[in-house]
């Protein structure tokens, strides 16, 4: 691949990291520091556009009403540069139920999110729980995308389990995150996205390099893979794994530029 295409940046969180000092506050000063680093990061290496989603781990003694503080930060903070972070992913907490959580779905997408994101081995129950069908069936209604998060040996993210979802709503698309943290893992997310069409996989935090990617690209074609950085609030990140086993797979500059970028946008419909 040669040139420098248009990176568009399909996984980045915001909001609290355990150990790391000043992130997830939520005073303007807070999320205009937060912003500033974020964006220095995304320039520094060559990241155009980003989607946004919480971190998973958040802490919400207060319940139902601290997740969706943690929502209204989120829309708050893609606001101070909309053109940078054009895709907001809310989340919700399955262990709130689905009369809850369905509300929440409505909420966000009057606010504009373009859907929501889980990391369901933090959030307390699995991705295939009755509760999540409740809410992606209220997703599927309004065209939302549905980020799950699928790290390899983790049960309630297992992708057998994303399946499920999959193919009970062939109309929703979903984003596997984390899908090549073990070649078994992938192995299981290619055979799912050979058979269901609204499955991509996202190559963030790649433990398999170039060779993931070029298995990946043979097996369900270039048009299915979408680029993330994990990137986390406040957190530096001296090198992106997923993008450097782009660049090493010396891929066609066309299937390259697709997953560094203009498959997250044609999905995300930007």
């Amino acid at each position: 691949m040669t040139g420098a295409p248009a990176i568009f940046d399909i996984h980045q969180h915001f909001g609290s990291v355990m150990g790391v000092p000043g992130s997830g506050g939520s005073d303007a000063a807070s999320l205009e520091l937060d912003c500033r680093k974020r964006l220095e990061f995304m320039d520094s290496q060559g990241i155009v556009q980003a989607a946004l989603m919480p971190g998973h781990s958040y802490s919400a003694p207060g319940g139902l009403a601290d997740v969706k503080a943690i929502n209204d930060r989120l829309h708050a903070y893609g606001a101070l540069a909309p053109q940078r972070f054009p895709a907001l992913f809310g989340t919700v907490d399955p262990r709130h139920g689905a009369r809850h959580n369905v509300a929440e779905v409505e909420r966000l997408n009057g606010l504009g999110f373009r859907g929501l994101s889980w990391h369901n081995r933090f959030q307390g129950l699995p991705i295939d729980h009755e509760v999540m069908f409740d809410v992606v069936d209220r997703m599927d209604h309004f065209g939302m995308v549905a980020m799950m998060h699928c790290y390899a040996n983790g049960d309630f993210e297992s992708p057998w389990r994303l399946r499920r979802l999959a193919e009970r709503f062939p109309g929703t698309t979903f984003v596997a995150l984390d899908a090549m943290t073990s070649p078994e893992n992938l192995e299981q997310m290619i055979a799912i996205a050979e058979r269901c069409g609204n499955v991509f996989i996202d190559l963030t935090t790649t433990t398999l390099g170039a060779r993931g990617v070029l298995w990946a690209v043979e097996r369900v074609g270039a048009d299915r893979l979408v680029f993330g950085s994990n990137s986390y609030s406040m957190v530096k990140v001296s090198r992106i794994a997923a993008l450097e086993a782009v660049r090493a797979a010396s891929l066609p500059q066309d299937e390259g530029r697709a997953i560094l970028g203009g498959n997250a946008l044609r999905l995300l419909g930007l």
